[in-house]
């Protein structure tokens, strides 16, 4: 992919560069490395205007970015990487096909993980979204707009996964038949989540806190949160509950091989210490309340997306193999069931920080 010479002319950093090379492992934006002619290194994005709504984007960006920078300041810390205005003093720069660009620096030796490591980097990755969360919590939230409609919405998501129960192919059906039957057995997560919905404050949350949106350096003693798109308007149950979903198993998302699937519980607890512990307080009862009905529900959507798509014969997710959306449904279901099997226990550890 070329990238616009109009864009490379907008900052000062890359009007003469001596490399572009594709960078990162995302499957939504596309990412450069860009190397100047003076050999200094930046990040240069462009957002996906199929996926995200490009004018809240740039509104939302611009409210994060105007109060960060005071808010790091006062409180000497550092909680994302620095983004870059152009020559006309934006944050964001248009090309010609309406795409969105940007430009960030470049942290030496840096590294995200897709899978946790260890318990002490599930702690630090969580307790860097706490802090990043205690700044959000600075921000007004009917300020922001919805980068994606509907991101989280339990009930939109099983009533897709219904629709698509009608219209499936037999074969795919009854290759699927057990995750079928256990996206139906559940569909109570749903209802519990409904109950409380109303009960939460609406807060600006992160909305994708995957741990590969953690950046670690100087020898993994520093964190960085990245990927800010989907900020917007949410509650911290889906926060907390995606970093349950995607810290405490040992293997990938897509394992074939469902014995090497597990929720590793030493990784649960020190996320959770950590998220907390990030938040220094700033979390309503309600809302500690009910973090592990957070971890439920996202991980139960998760299971409805990817089956759905499955059934549909994968229109929205990439995939290597046509059973692929089906093996990442089981894995989600293993790690789902030990949290229904073990709610009470897991309960009780997150009540007694």
């Amino acid at each position: 992919m070329k990238i616009p010479e109009n864009i490379l002319e907008s900052y000062h950093e890359t009007k003469n560069i001596k490399s572009a090379e594709p960078f990162g492992g995302g499957h939504i934006n596309d990412t450069f490395l860009i190397t100047s002619v003076d050999n200094q290194k930046y990040i240069l994005q462009k957002v996906n205007k199929n996926v995200f709504r490009t004018d809240a984007i740039v509104k939302n960006y611009g409210i994060v970015l105007k109060n960060i920078f005071e808010y790091q300041k006062k409180n000497n810390v550092k909680l994302t990487p620095d983004i870059l205005k152009s020559v006309n003093g934006d944050f964001h720069v248009f090309d010609e096909e309406g795409s969105v660009w940007r430009l960030a620096e470049f942290i030496p030796g840096a590294k995200a993980y897709a899978i946790s490591p260890d318990a002490d980097v599930s702690y630090n990755a969580a307790k860097a979204m706490g802090r990043f969360q205690l700044f959000l919590n600075t921000l007004p939230s009917d300020e922001f707009d919805f980068t994606i409609i509907n991101f989280h919405d339990p009930e939109r998501r099983f009533k897709a996964f219904e629709e698509a129960l009608k219209v499936t192919d037999k074969d795919l059906y009854k290759k699927a038949i057990p995750e079928i039957e256990f996206s139906l057995k559940n569909k109570n997560i749903v209802g519990e989540y409904n109950a409380v919905v109303n009960k939460l404050p609406s807060k600006v949350t992160h909305n994708d806190t995957k741990l590969d949106n953690i950046l670690f350096y100087d020898d993994d003693n520093k964190t960085l949160v990245i990927d800010l798109d989907t900020i917007m308007p949410s509650t911290v149950l889906f926060d907390y509950g995606d970093m349950v979903r995607t810290f405490t198993s040992p293997a990938p998302e897509d394992e074939k091989d469902i014995t090497k699937v597990g929720f590793r519980k030493e990784h649960f607890e020190a996320l959770t210490k950590g998220y907390i512990e990030g938040l220094e307080g700033d979390l309503e009862p309600v809302e500690k309340d009910n973090l592990l009905l957070g971890a439920k529900t996202i991980i139960y959507e998760q299971i409805l997306r990817f089956l759905t798509d499955y059934l549909l014969n994968n229109p929205y997710y990439k995939v290597k193999y046509p059973e692929h959306n089906l093996v990442r449904t089981r894995t989600q279901i293993k790690i789902l069931e030990y949290i229904i099997d073990n709610g009470d226990e897991l309960k009780d550890f997150i009540d007694k920080i």
